[in-house]
């Protein structure tokens, strides 16, 4: 009877150490996965740390290449579009005494050639860096300005709608970035697209902004990220980010692409 006594004692203490031990061992368990959550929810923060800093970065270039072209259009409008005017009165003053002199009427030509290209080429610089119609008279009419020069020089026709409406954008942020975003699609059509058409629409509601854009160039794979990133398509990204858009982009080989922007009204932060 006692040996009996002795063996169930025995096997209850078998038992409550198999229980400690198992005890033990979930303990261990449950403590590496959590310290192990605990680190990856670290890495997964500073990570999001990181991407918000390289998009902060990335933000604040765009910002500043902006103002930096800003600065660079109207120098080159303001002093040396100046300084090149000053000097065409000048040859035209000469002019005038072309007759007593015969090399002066020659001279006086070929300079005010060069100078008429000169100021041409620093008038579409300066357009291209910033376009005073967009700060002057808004988006719409920007596009439609750079719609009648593509249609004139007629390598690529540009459709754009606009329907009248009481609502305006009324925000400079917006207005920049959206108007960046269409000269590197439409970039993208000419260079990469092939594209012979591009059609433009641009909705103002009271809520919302709607911006369609659609070529009909050769197209892409839109559902590989490869073909996305060949397309210029990060900086899109960054400026949408900038103003709070988002975008559904289709593509497909043959069919041209289509890139549909939304952005909701709010307060933003003017340049």
């Amino acid at each position: 009877m006692e040996r009996i006594l002795q063996e169930k004692s025995f096997m209850t203490l078998m038992i409550i150490g198999i229980l400690i031990m198992l005890a033990f061992a979930l303990a261990f368990v449950l403590f590496v996965n959590y310290s192990q959550k605990k680190i990856l929810k670290k890495q997964m923060q500073l990570q999001k740390l990181d991407y918000e800093h390289q998009e902060e970065l990335l933000h604040a270039t765009i910002l500043t290449q902006e103002k930096e072209r800003h600065r660079i259009a109207k120098d080159l409008h303001d002093d040396i579009g100046s300084k090149l005017n000053i000097i065409f009165l000048n040859i035209c003053r000469l002019k005038k005494h072309e007759k007593a002199h015969a090399d002066i009427g020659v001279i006086t030509e070929e300079v005010t050639a060069v100078i008429n290209t000169t100021i041409d080429s620093i008038r579409y610089i300066s357009h291209e860096l910033l376009p005073p119609t967009l700060e002057d008279f808004g988006l719409a009419e920007t596009i439609r300005e750079l719609q009648h020069s593509f249609n004139t020089a007629g390598n690529i026709h540009i459709d754009f709608t606009t329907a009248d409406t009481e609502h305006k954008i009324d925000n400079s942020l917006i207005e920049l970035n959206l108007f960046r975003v269409l000269q590197e699609l439409i970039n993208n059509s000419m260079k990469h697209g092939k594209a012979t058409e591009i059609d433009i629409n641009l909705s103002v509601e009271k809520s919302v902004i709607t911006f369609m854009y659609t070529d009909n160039g050769v197209g892409f794979d839109s559902t590989k990220m490869e073909a996305k990133k060949g397309l210029g398509m990060k900086n899109i990204e960054s400026r949408m980010c900038i103003i709070n858009a988002t975008y559904e982009l289709t593509s497909s080989l043959g069919e041209g692409t289509q890139i549909i922007i939304t952005i909701p009204r709010m307060d933003q932060t003017h340049i």
